[in-house]
């Protein structure tokens, strides 16, 4: 199993919570190339970030071995894989989460950008075809291990996601829109 989205989406707190139900191990693949040679510290936007891809990919290789719980929201890393779920959360919930966690102002407009435009979302329907999105904005933790789990059992439908609407009859586009230029980024 595979669990990605954008960073903050809460990927590693569902691997942890899964791979017990699952009897298996959690497997962060961000976490597993810090102690590579593959990846480099960004100091400006307090991250890292992939130099080789091919070669982080072989370093990874061994980790994903099937049955693992796998997360990352680098999904170039991942080849084979049985479910994939994408977990998506709106918006404006998620830039004061990933505000609130002290990033830099670009770091968190980046990947607010990025769950906008469905950038995780695309990449992973565009490598594998059938993946699950699931909208974690009002649900707990709990509510939604329970519903991965349900998804596990075959009863999973695909949740329609579209936060660029959201955004903008919200007015959060042009919120983030205008820190967007302030951050030099449009």
């Amino acid at each position: 199993m595979f669990i990605t989205g954008t960073p903050g989406v809460g990927k590693t707190t569902q691997c942890k919570r899964l791979a017990p139900l699952l009897h298996t191990e959690c497997i962060s693949l961000g976490e597993a190339l810090l102690s590579s040679p593959y990846v480099k510290y960004v100091p400006h936007l307090d991250t890292y970030e992939i130099v080789d891809m091919e070669k982080a990919k072989r370093y990874v290789k061994p980790l994903l071995s099937k049955g693992r719980v796998l997360e990352t929201h680098v999904v170039e890393l991942v080849d084979d894989v049985d479910v994939v779920f994408v977990l998506r959360k709106a918006p404006d919930v998620l830039y004061a989460e990933l505000a609130k966690r002290g990033w830099p102002t670009r770091k968190v407009v980046e990947n607010v950008w990025a769950e906008i435009l469905d950038v995780v979302y695309v990449a992973a329907r565009e490598r594998w075809g059938k993946v699950f999105q699931i909208d974690v904005t009002r649900r707990s933790p709990e509510e939604t291990s329970a519903l991965l789990m349900k998804c596990l059992s075959g009863e999973c439908v695909d949740e329609e996601v579209d936060w660029l609407s959201y955004a903008e009859r919200s007015g959060f586009l042009d919120f983030i829109e205008r820190l967007s230029r302030s951050e030099g980024l449009s």
